[in-house]
């Protein structure tokens, strides 16, 4: 029973942290205050929480907060361990509903996560959505133009007088043939050539992609062109397969997050180090992350069904 109360409190201490991190009025301010003096256990579920989640993302920092670190902060059991890595990511995924709201799930076609779909568009184009994407399409008499709003998507271009383009926030692709991919990640956009040539521009820069070629678009442009092997990626990829040659683990664990059932969050400053030459099969994402960690130097965590954490081994993070 004592066990179920003290969750209990932890679960309200950890509403009241997100509602303070999002809306943190005076009014709400006034309310916490009041919860805190009702009972000590309140102050120290606080100051537990935020012990023990600082090093998985920093929580709100308020005019309690003084108090609160006098509190006692007792070892936690392992059941309110898993809670309280539950309750942090709450603001995130709190986050995430709030974008999905404001352009996921209003997109014209989405996908989530282990799904994929095939769109036939209306001047017989093909897209391929990969898993956690989405994408606005807009045709008029002027210009044919895909918005990828998240995630991935493979092109097969139709011929058309009129342009066809992918947009993200990292620049403009235009197709000057058939066959790529465009894959908008939180800081940059991946362009992979299976066919042809694009015209891209980025930041005031302008590029032509032809086959056998990738570009990351950044905020301050393109990067270094880089040669792949189109032919392979390209089956790998109507195959549900993630085939990384020499690629950063970051960018690997990103598009494998698309397709985990949960939360997969990773340390990418601690793992930026890592590079992968791998084939992992994206429709059985467990499987791909324990092929992972037998062969890196990560650790794979995993705090609830839904939750899962990639680090780097300790013994190699103190070499």
């Amino acid at each position: 029973m004592a066990e179920t109360t003290a969750d209990s409190v932890l679960r309200e201490a950890a509403q009241w942290l997100v509602l303070l991190d999002n809306q943190a009025d005076e009014h709400l301010q006034a309310a916490f205050q009041a919860w805190l003096t009702e009972s000590s256990e309140h102050g120290a579920a606080v100051a537990r929480l935020q012990g023990r989640l600082g090093s998985l993302q920093q929580l709100p920092r308020h005019a309690a907060v003084t108090a609160l670190r006098q509190a006692p902060r007792k070892a936690l059991s392992h059941k309110a361990q898993a809670l309280a890595w539950a309750i942090a990511l709450v603001p995130m995924a709190w986050a995430a509903t709030t974008y999905w709201q404001q352009g996921y799930l209003l997109a014209d076609l989405s996908t989530s996560a282990g799904d994929w779909l095939d769109h036939r568009l209306d001047d017989d184009s093909q897209i391929h959505l990969d898993a956690g994407s989405a994408v606005d399409v807009r045709f008029d008499a002027g210009e044919r133009r895909i918005e990828l709003l998240r995630g991935e998507v493979l092109v097969d271009v139709a011929k058309d007088p009129r342009p066809f383009v992918v947009v993200t926030a990292h620049g403009r692709v235009q197709a000057l043939g058939t066959r790529f991919t465009v894959e908008r990640q939180d800081d940059s956009t991946q362009v992979v050539m299976f066919e042809s040539t694009t015209a891209i521009s980025s930041a005031g820069q302008s590029l032509h992609l032809t086959v056998n070629q990738r570009v990351r678009l950044s905020a301050e442009g393109p990067g270094k062109v880089e040669q792949v092997q189109a032919g392979p990626l390209e089956q790998a990829w109507r195959k549900h397969q993630l085939l990384a040659d020499d690629q950063p683990l970051s960018d690997v664990l990103a598009r494998l997050s698309r397709h985990y059932p949960g939360v997969l969050w990773a340390d990418h400053a601690a793992l930026a180090g890592l590079r992968v030459t791998v084939m992992l099969p994206l429709d059985d994402p467990r499987q791909a992350l324990r092929l992972l960690q037998r062969t890196l130097p990560i650790e794979v965590s995993q705090y609830t069904p839904w939750i899962t954490r990639v680090t780097l081994k300790p013994d190699v993070v103190s070499k």
